[in-house]
């Protein structure tokens, strides 16, 4: 081999090493950018962090705070059905006992021989009387529908006259002057 080539074979190996190197450069200075890249990207993640985690206390918070308003609405809820249960108990006891009331007077009107009844059905408006209404004047045996005439069927006073004794059912008047 002569010389001439032996230089080309020489340059052509250092030129191949240079290339060499080159590359092996590229890659570190690659390799050693993503590297901070990746760094980079981590601290931004690092940062996220504490905001994902305050979002997902507060999601966690609201979910709680739902919870805790439907857990209420429920107990509501409860109570409600609760007191219209009571209030229909009420209503049926108050009913049984306007009934009830209703009989005793009925009965006392029949002992009594003085109070004339009519064959009005009890449930004609023209045999309702003051005391099962809760209007007209206070003493209710003078506006009775089951007495006639002008007076009280039993002849007692109508509540005007200061010595009227009222009976176990009849209502006071108020007799002071205004």
């Amino acid at each position: 081999m002569d010389t001439m080539t032996i230089i080309w074979i020489i340059v052509a190996i250092v030129v191949v090493l240079a290339v060499i190197a080159l590359l092996v450069a590229a890659s570190r200075k690659r390799n050693e950018r993503r590297h901070q890249e990746a760094d980079s990207i981590r601290a931004r993640a690092q940062e996220q962090t504490s905001v994902v985690e305050k979002r997902e206390a507060i999601a966690e918070e609201t979910a709680a705070d739902a919870r805790r308003a439907q857990a209420e609405a429920e107990a509501k809820a409860a109570e409600a059905k609760r007191l219209q249960v009571d209030a229909q108990t009420h209503q049926n006891t108050a009913t049984t006992s306007r009934d009830d009331l209703k009989h005793e007077w009925q009965r006392a009107d029949e002992l009594d021989p003085d109070v004339k009844t009519t064959d009005t059905p009890p449930n004609d408006a023209r045999a309702t009387d003051a005391r099962t209404t809760g209007t007209g004047p206070t003493n209710a045996r003078a506006t009775d529908a089951r007495t006639t005439g002008a007076k009280p069927a039993n002849g007692r006073p109508t509540g005007t006259d200061s010595t009227n004794t009222h009976g176990a059912h009849a209502k006071p008047t108020d007799t002071s002057s205004t």
